[in-house]
């Protein structure tokens, strides 16, 4: 699937996510409810189904506001047929375009290198990486 969004869409969805963090969601969550209805998934399905993605799978892997773009990379693209190796590899090579960015854009991939200990300063922080996801999950859908 291919979506289009204006820059200001991308802007007002990246706040939006941002918001959803400072009420509780995780990063994960907050980046992919941004794109999961368009994919047909209800927004409590979509939660459900982020909720083990945040803090980095809960110890500091990768950041969950990546997981939640790449999530929703996978949701909304064009479906990979099972054998098809050529698709994979270039759906691969999407998901790997799209980590690179976020690393360009964030300077890491991991939540533990990324994240304050600091509660109150990891909200403000990761609301950045939220915004980074969402937009660079626009990015990713619409090539």
């Amino acid at each position: 699937m291919k979506k289009t969004w204006t820059e200001d869409e991308i802007a007002l969805m990246a706040e939006k996510a941002a918001g959803m963090h400072a009420t509780g969601c995780n990063c994960a969550q907050s980046v992919f409810l941004m794109f999961a209805e368009q994919g047909g998934l209800d927004r409590e399905t979509a939660r459900k189904l982020l909720q083990a993605f945040g803090g980095g799978l809960a110890v500091g892997e990768v950041c969950g506001a990546l997981s939640g773009a790449a999530a929703a990379l996978g949701l909304l693209a064009d479906p990979v047929p099972p054998g098809d190796m050529e698709a994979k590899m270039a759906f691969s090579q999407r998901t790997r375009a799209l980590a690179e960015a976020f690393r360009e854009g964030a300077g890491a991939l991991r939540c533990e290198a990324l994240r304050p200990e600091d509660m109150e300063a990891r909200r403000a922080v990761c609301g950045g990486y939220i915004r980074l996801g969402v937009r660079l999950a626009a990015e990713a859908l619409m090539k």
